[in-house]
């Protein structure tokens, strides 16, 4: 098993927000986290990647907890792609990107052969290679994105965890970014909000609410019209197009019952 939360719980100011949770993330496969807005999604990410430390349970990787490995060592291992990102320094394309092979170069040593192609690999599985000499700050916000996940497919992880990697991506970027995260010889675990894409490109599915999981399982067994109606307050119906297709949820109008999310 190449990567697992056993009944994690994390806390800030007194306030649960992971609470007892569990995950067994196949090798190879395509994990998506779905639930609403401070639903815990990007705090289990951080919790997966070692950027925090649970109160309570443990991460493994490897069946190894990682409050044992070098922080260089699990660098080497997981990448992180998180929602926001800045820098004060106006670095090009290519820098931002050169600095997912940081983990790989050891003392004072600079770039190689091997950290150059990984770089180009990664600016042409983004399609950067145009914008490689552009400075960060005269990007857009889905160039940005794009650039950061570069930096992240850079650091030739076996696991990649990513936070809403869609957000400022047109629909094209969106589609290609998940299939090449789905192609990708690596574990992935993506948080999303839309529900079609993560049908569209995950293996498993995890549903948090108030912090807590209320679903897991396959796309088609997650998505139900009572979850979606139970978890994110509106009403929905959800189809499929035969047999092993993905569900298709199509949301109806109507009032939403936004309390949901507290009965978990």
């Amino acid at each position: 098993m190449s990567l697992a939360a056993e009944r994690v719980s994390w806390e800030a100011g007194g306030t649960i927000i992971i609470d007892r949770v569990s995950a067994r993330i196949e090798p190879g496969s395509t994990f998506g986290l779905l639930g609403p807005n401070g639903s815990g999604k990007s705090s289990l990410l951080r919790l997966l990647a070692g950027l925090r430390r649970p109160a309570a349970g443990a991460v493994l990787v490897d069946d190894l907890d990682i409050a044992g490995w070098g922080r260089r060592d699990l660098a080497r291992r997981i990448a992180v792609v998180e929602q926001q990102v800045s820098t004060e320094i106006d670095l090009t394309v290519t820098e931002v990107v050169a600095l997912g092979r940081t983990p790989h170069r050891s003392g004072w040593g600079g770039a190689g052969g091997g950290d150059a192609a990984a770089v180009t690999r990664a600016l042409e599985r983004t399609e950067l290679e145009h914008l490689a000499h552009r400075k960060w700050h005269s990007l857009s916000g889905g160039e940005r994105q794009r650039a950061q996940i570069a930096r992240a497919l850079a650091q030739e992880p076996s696991e990649l965890l990513l936070d809403e990697p869609t957000n400022h991506l047109d629909i094209a970027h969106q589609l290609a970014l998940l299939d090449l995260v789905r192609r990708l010889p690596v574990t992935g675990v993506v948080a999303l909000h839309d529900l079609n894409l993560a049908a569209m490109f995950c293996d498993e599915l995890m549903v948090l609410a108030a912090g807590r999981v209320v679903a897991a399982g396959a796309p088609a067994d997650v998505l139900t019209e009572d979850l979606v109606r139970d978890v994110y307050g509106v009403r929905c119906s959800v189809s499929a197009a035969g047999p092993g297709e993905p569900p298709h949820v199509r949301f109806l109008p109507g009032p939403t019952t936004r309390e949901c999310a507290r009965e978990f």
